[in-house]
């Protein structure tokens, strides 16, 4: 039977077997800390090396709520329309959420093609930088804010650590499952600031769906399962991008609240 995905929403949102790592540290601390120990290096170029860490590196965090927060969803290294029961799991998460943090937009295929730049440059060639480039790119042109780029792996096979990673092209994954699986599939994602590419998090969700079915309609079962446990996976994937806000929303009122007191110096 078909999963209903908005009716197991909200258990699906609390699922354990997903990884999640939130960052707001800041690019002035980091280049203080790194010029107090800096010590130049004779030739070999690294004085440009170095001029290009430092460019990197300096970049803060300015997470704010509520937010226009984009959903894109990376497939072969391409940026992608939502699948309909993937954009259901989207849909229990904001229903969930009640508009807490803000709205959740998706990130328009056609509007980031618009704005892109013109290239000769074949799409199967696009490296994971020019795709996350383009996203942000069609996120600006919809006045989002942050944008949650994220990939879904599927494998149907019966034996093993059966998922492959190989689809996951752009993002990766931090968590493997190690457990035998007759349907498994794996979200991945990262949210980044779309003005300044500063990333707040990175995600992994992973869920299976065990089932049986008559050799007769075997293929016609296993391309639900397949649907179904994409969906899982992305329920799971949107529970992690709940509880990383929750912490970025407590981090960003810490922040606000430390550059409102008064200088140490006044």
């Amino acid at each position: 039977m078909r999963i209903q995905v908005l009716a197991v929403g909200a258990a699906l949102l609390m699922a354990a077997a997903c990884a999640s790592n939130v960052q707001t540290t800041s690019g002035a601390d980091y280049l203080a800390r790194y010029d107090a120990s800096y010590t130049p290096l004779a030739g070999g170029g690294h004085a440009e090396i170095d001029a290009e860490i430092r460019q990197i590196a300096a970049v803060e965090p300015d997470i704010r709520f509520p937010a226009r927060i984009g959903l894109a969803r990376i497939e072969k290294g391409q940026l992608t329309t939502i699948p309909a029961r993937e954009g259901e799991a989207w849909a229990a998460m904001t229903e969930n959420l009640g508009g807490l943090y803000g709205e959740f937009v998706p990130v328009s295929p056609l509007i980031a093609a618009m704005v892109s730049p013109e290239t000769d440059k074949p799409r199967y060639q696009y490296t994971a930088g020019d795709t996350i480039a383009e996203i942000r790119r069609g996120a600006a042109r919809q006045h989002l804010d942050y944008v949650l780029a994220y990939e879904v792996a599927v494998s149907g096979k019966n034996r093993g650590s059966a998922l492959s990673v190989a689809d996951l092209t752009v993002i990766g994954m931090f968590v493997l499952p190690g457990r035998s699986l007759e349907v498994e599939a794996a979200a991945s994602g990262i949210l980044i600031d779309v003005r300044s590419g500063y990333p707040y998090a990175t995600l992994t969700a992973f869920a299976d769906r065990k089932g049986l079915s008559r050799t007769i309609n075997a293929w016609e079962v296993s391309q639900d399962m397949r649907k179904d446990a994409s969906a899982k996976a992305v329920l799971e994937l949107a529970g992690e991008l709940r509880q990383s806000l929750e912490i970025l929303a407590v981090r960003s009122s810490e922040m606000k609240a430390r550059e409102a007191l008064p200088d140490a110096g006044s």
